[in-house]
């Protein structure tokens, strides 16, 4: 599946001198800004998900850790 992106001058300037400060193309540092942003958003929800179990089972964790 092909996207377009559609930057304001400004950010397609600072996007532009990132990737040749990089020696990396403008779709590379994209791709790569995305998988980073992916990567953060799963791990908050997994850390999410993990707080929500030890407060949903406190009780019994407690019991494991004596």
């Amino acid at each position: 599946m092909a996207m377009t992106l559609r930057l304001d001058e400004e950010r397609e300037a600072k996007l532009r001198l990132v990737a040749e400060e990089e020696d990396r193309s403008m779709h590379a540092v994209v791709v790569t800004a995305i998988d980073d942003y992916l990567a953060r958003r799963n791990a908050k929800q997994f850390e999410q998900l993990a707080d929500d179990i030890i407060d949903r089972h406190a009780a019994l964790l407690a019991r494991l850790a004596e």
